[in-house]
């Protein structure tokens, strides 16, 4: 990718991306059965299709919004865990994660972890953290674990001493009590 004199937040280089709007891209996919505004006629008529095979799939994309909300509320509630990694984000939609985790907690931490260009702008404009936590995103593909790992989050990392993954339907495991975290 061809770099520019703009920079990102965070004093990283901004890159010059191809959108391929033309292409249905899960995150806006998953953005349109939900109701959101935030894809492109690939994405509906992606979206199309998977109505037409699951006619609940809209019912269950808020089912699992909501579960993912009642987890994280859980979790920071009933466990004490205040750091939260959510790999494969989306379009942000309120509430986000960090909004419930950090509801409940303020000093809560969140990384949002996503692959879609147009979720990175949203997020980075979105994400907003209380002034008690922190909330940051990294562009890194959920197929790539090691991207993940490897990627900076500048001030929102979850301390190794106490990972915290997201209350996703598909991946919640190796929850751990936060004992430490540092700002």
């Amino acid at each position: 990718m061809e770099e520019t004199d703009n920079a990102w937040a965070e004093g990283e280089p901004e890159q010059l991306v191809t959108l391929e709007v033309d292409r249905p891209h899960a995150a806006r996919v998953y953005d349109c059965l939900l109701g959101g505004k935030t894809h492109y006629e690939a994405d509906r008529e992606q979206a199309e299709k998977v109505l037409a095979t699951v006619p609940s799939a809209e019912a269950s994309a808020r089912e699992n919004r909501a579960f993912i909300h009642r987890a994280a509320r859980a979790l920071v509630t009933e466990h004490g865990i205040t750091q939260f990694l959510d790999v494969g984000t989306g379009i942000p939609t309120s509430p986000n994660l960090h909004e419930v985790a950090q509801a409940a907690d303020p000093a809560a931490r969140i990384v949002y972890a996503g692959n879609d260009p147009i979720v990175l702008a949203h997020s980075r404009a979105l994400h907003t953290s209380t002034p008690e936590g922190r909330t940051a995103y990294i562009q890194a593909d959920a197929t790539d674990p090691r991207s993940i790992l490897r990627a900076p989050a500048p001030a929102a990392r979850s301390t190794r001493s106490a990972p915290s993954p997201s209350p996703s339907a598909s991946s919640c495991t190796g929850c751990r009590r936060a004992t430490t975290a540092t700002p």
